[in-house]
C-alpha cells in the first residue's frame, strides 16, 4: 500500500529539532558530568517540591549514549513519517501530548524516589500515531493491519518494544503513557485530514487530554499520597515554620506509604526535625534538603548512614519511628 500525500523530499522541521535539542543536551550532560540529567529527570519528590519542569525535561536526558541513539532513530523514523503526513503542527501536538501522558503515568505510579528520563514515551506516541495511520486506512479493523506491508512492520516491531518494556530499568508505563495519546490523535489528524470527524473522535481527542492534564496534575499535587505532604513538611522546615511542619508531618505519617520511596522520605524528615534543635550542627536545613535532587549527586535512600551520623544504627532508627507517632 502506496503512502499518500507522503512526500519524500520534504525535511521535517519539527521532527528534526527534536532530535537535534534532544542530541544538543545529551552532549552537554556528557561534557558536564550528567549536570543536565540531574537538572531534568523526573522524580515524584523533585516534582513536589515545586520543580514542576521536570515533567517535561525528563524527555530530554537520557541513561546512556545507547538509549539517545535507540531513541533518536525511532524518533526519525516515525517522525519523518508522520510529519510527512500531517505537517509540524500535527507533530508537535502528539509529541508533546505523549511526553506529559508518559511523565504523567510515571510520576504518579512509580515509587517517588525512582527517576524517569529519556524520549521513549513520546516516541511511543509518535509509534502510535504512525500506526493509528494505517488501522484508518484498513477500514478501522485492527485485523485489517496485518494486510499492509508498513503495518505489519510497525505490529512487529511494537511486539518487541513490548517485550522490551518489561526488561529492568524499562518504563511499559512510560511506553504505555506515550503510546496511548499517539493513536489517539493519530486517528484523529487522519480522520480530520479526510474531513471525517464526527462527535465522538472529538469526544475521544478531549477526554485523552483531560486525562494527560489530570495525570500531570496529580503528580505536582498528589493530595492523598503521604510524600506529598513528607515535602510540604520539608519545604515547612527549610522556611523555620517548625509548627506548620510538624502538622504536615503528622499527616503524612497517618496515610499510607506502601512506597519504598515515600517512606524513606517520612522517616529521613521525621529524624531530621528530631534532632535539629538539639544538634543543629549535625542537622542543618542542608541535612533535610539532601533528598533533593542536588549537583553533587543524590545520596543513596536505603543509606541513611550517609545522610547522618547516628549514634545508633539508622535502621533501627526507622524501625522505632514506624513504632510510635511522632513527637518533636
Amino acid at each position: 500500500m502506496a503512502l499518500q500525500r507522503y512526500n519524500a523530499e520534504y525535511m521535517p522541521p519539527a521532527t528534526i529539532a527534536l532530535i537535534i535539542a534532544s542530541v544538543a543536551v545529551a552532549m552537554l550532560d556528557i561534557a558536564n558530568g550528567g549536570l543536565f540529567e540531574r537538572l531534568l529527570w523526573a522524580r515524584g519528590i523533585d516534582i513536589q517540591y515545586g520543580q514542576y519542569w521536570r515533567l517535561l525535561g525528563a524527555a530530554f536526558v537520557h541513561a546512556d549514549m545507547m538509549h539517545i541513539a535507540f531513541n533518536m532513530y525511532g524518533l526519525w523514523v516515525l517522525g519523518v513519517i508522520f510529519e510527512r503526513l500531517q505537517g509540524w503542527r500535527a507533530t508537535l501536538i502528539v509529541y508533546f501530548v505523549s511526553l506529559f501522558g508518559c511523565s504523567g503515568l510515571t510520576m504518579v505510579f512509580y515509587d517517588p524516589m525512582t527517576p524517569v528520563v529519556g524520549a521513549s514515551g513520546a516516541v511511543y506516541g509518535m509509534f502510535g500515531a504512525v500506526l493509528a495511520f494505517f488501522f484508518v486506512k484498513a477500514g478501522g479493523r485492527v485485523s485489517g493491519l496485518w494486510e499492509i506491508p508498513h503495518a505489519r512492520m510497525l505490529l512487529i516491531w511494537l511486539a518487541l518494544g513490548v517485550y522490551q518494556s518489561f526488561m529492568p530499568g524499562v518504563s511499559l508505563l512510560g511506553h504505555l503513557g506515550g503510546f496511548v495519546p499517539g493513536v489517539v490523535l493519530g486517528i484523529y489528524f487522519e480522520q480530520r485530514y479526510a474531513r471525517k470527524l464526527d462527535l465522538w473522535h472529538k469526544l475521544g481527542v478531549g477526554m485523552t487530554v483531560a486525562a494527560v492534564i489530570f495525570l500531570c496534575v496529580f503528580a505536582c499535587v498528589p493530595v492523598t499520597r503521604s510524600s506529598w505532604y513528607s515535602v510540604r513538611a520539608l519545604r515547612a522546615f527549610e522556611n523555620g515554620d517548625l509548627e506548620r511542619g510538624d502538622e504536615l508531618l503528622a499527616q503524612a505519617g497517618r496515610r499510607s506509604r506502601n512506597k519504598v520511596g515515600a517512606q524513606l522520605l517520612f522517616v529521613h524528615v521525621t529524624v531530621w526535625r528530631r534532632y535539629h534543635q538539639a544538634q543543629p550542627k549535625q542537622y542543618p536545613v542542608s541535612v533535610l534538603r539532601r533528598p533533593l535532587t542536588h549537583l553533587d549527586g543524590v545520596p543513596n535512600p536505603g543509606r541513611f548512614g550517609r545522610w547522618y551520623d547516628f549514634e545508633s544504627d539508622p535502621e533501627d532508627d526507622a524501625e522505632a519511628l514506624e513504632s510510635e507517632s511522632f513527637a518533636p
